[in-house]
């Protein structure tokens, strides 16, 4: 005879399988198209002025076109 704290384990692991299970078929749904990032490689078309002083493009309109097929990163802080 089984005892009470095996039955209860044994029902307690199919429970939790259950819910992995249910939580894995419930997030294998349709794909959302309404938020799809643009192709690889695409960067948004955006200027800003550059405000640093220190820079070289200071006053000028800076674009990420400027540094097509280079390695950049963005940082949008407060100037003021």
């Amino acid at each position: 005879m089984i005892g009470f704290a095996t039955r209860w384990r044994r029902a307690a692991s199919i429970l939790c399988l259950s819910a992995v299970l249910a939580l894995a078929v419930g997030a294998c749904g349709d794909d959302d198209d309404t938020n799809t990032p643009p192709p690889e490689g695409v960067v948004p078309d955006f200027a800003l002025t550059d405000v640093n002083p220190a820079s070289t493009t200071h006053n000028d309109e800076v674009s990420p076109r400027d540094y097509l097929g280079g390695v950049s990163a963005y940082y949008f802080g407060d100037a003021g």
